[in-house]
């Protein structure tokens, strides 16, 4: 929420009295009439609402840098006051603490996605480099199921620092500010060794996304694997990798980092759909890489099934998906009638033994649900000859089907219901 007017009634800040810590001391001053309210959305509007009333007259680049740090204080009082009393993570928070908290995120994500006006004055440069320190100790401090601020991390980078001039230069003295950081707890050389600390996981991932964008993959490969075998490792703390490859056109760069994100990802459940469009784009721009597109998927197998069987449709592969589906078991009722269609029309018989064995499946269960479920794809396997024109093979298979199960009385009435027989 934004104010409707500002209000001056702090010395307006020139650029040589620009300093983050004077703006986190009158932050905090300013915010202390809410420090009893309640952590919900409507103290995160008020707050952030006095906070902008009382922003001095500041440069493009400062005042974007003062709104970034407003929104980071107001984010750490409605987190910080849980976690200092009772040591909780973001799980306990209450409903209307949460919503506050996602609110928050919302409007660092949205400040973060606004690029950064380039510095104009070493003043600007050593704010901007102030909020870097800042978020690094930030994320730091975060709690195992809050990662905010690393994410925060990530766009800061991406979006405020690398498209600038100092951009690279920055990046290049980052690993040894991240090695600075490092918890006492941790051995040094660090930052490939294992440890328990939650800050420690958060500073392996920002070392190899830091790594990722100076275009050292090997190093930031090593040091991401490394972060994928702790037990504190999440796949959705990873930054949008991908998607900066894609942005960027680097194809061949983007295959490899497809197929090294593969075992990362099939450690748990993750998000593949996105991950499958990726390779879409990639293989539209390297087809050579089709080989190891397919390599990569199916190892990712049995967690990313649906998204193998979706490709093997699409590149019509069709004795392979159906291969596929006979050996996991699967049944045709999970599927519906259009999700089947591409088979039916380009190799309908292939379908045949997919039915017929799902139909013996649900007859082992000797109930009229499984009855009920036989009797169901019966219709459709129905269709299915006739599309192909094989009417008379499909009445000696009823023929035959109902003369063995001619004793099962639930059989027979759910075969008449059906119209399956007279």
């Amino acid at each position: 929420m934004e104010p409707k007017d500002k209000i001056y009634t702090d010395a307006d800040m020139y650029p040589s009295d620009y300093s983050l810590a004077d703006w986190q001391q009158h932050m905090n001053e300013q915010l202390s009439p809410l420090e009893d309210s309640i952590r919900n959305v409507q103290y995160t509007e008020q707050a952030l609402e006095i906070l902008m009333q009382h922003q001095p007259r500041l440069t493009p680049v400062a005042e974007a840098i003062y709104r970034l740090n407003a929104l980071l204080l107001i984010y750490g009082s409605v987190m910080q006051p849980t976690h200092k009393i009772t040591g909780s993570t973001p799980l306990s928070l209450g409903y209307h603490t949460r919503m506050a908290v996602t609110e928050m995120q919302n409007l660092l994500n949205a400040q973060l996605s606004q690029s950064l006006p380039a510095p104009q004055n070493e003043q600007e440069w050593q704010l901007l480099t102030a909020m870097l320190d800042h978020i690094r100790h930030g994320m730091l401090a975060e709690v195992r199921d809050s990662y905010a601020l690393l994410s925060c991390y990530y766009e800061f980078w991406h979006s405020w620092i690398v498209p600038l001039d100092r951009g690279q230069k920055l990046l290049r003295d980052e690993p040894a500010a991240l090695q600075q950081a490092i918890p006492v707890e941790e051995p040094q050389p660090g930052m490939r060794r294992s440890g328990s600390s939650f800050a420690y996981a958060s500073l392996l991932l920002a070392q190899s996304y830091i790594d990722f964008l100076l275009e050292q993959d090997d190093q930031a490969l090593e040091v991401l694997h490394a972060a994928a075998e702790r037990h504190d490792f999440y796949p959705e703390r990873l930054p949008d990798l991908l998607t900066q490859l894609e942005q960027k056109q680097q194809w061949p760069r983007m295959v490899r980092w497809l197929v090294e994100l593969a075992p990362i990802l099939r450690r748990q459940y993750s998000d593949l759909q996105g991950y499958g469009e990726h390779w879409e784009q990639a293989i539209r721009h390297q087809p050579e890489a089709q080989a190891q597109m397919w390599t990569t998927l199916e190892s990712l197998l049995p967690l990313g099934g649906r998204l193998y069987e979706d490709k093997l449709l699409e590149y019509g592969k069709w004795q392979q998906w159906m291969d596929y589906q006979l050996s996991s078991g699967k049944d045709p009722a999970s599927y519906k009638v259009t999700e089947l269609k591409p088979l039916e029309m380009n190799a309908p018989e292939m379908l045949l033994p997919f039915y017929h064995q799902a139909v013996e499946r649900h007859m082992a269960h000797k109930n009229r649900d499984g009855y009920k479920a036989a009797v169901r794809l019966l219709k459709r396997l129905s269709k299915l000859y006739k599309k192909i024109k094989q009417e008379e093979r499909w009445e000696q298979f009823m023929e035959q089907f109902t003369g063995r199960h001619s004793r099962l009385r639930a059989l027979q009435e759910e075969l008449r219901k059906g119209k399956l027989i007279p």
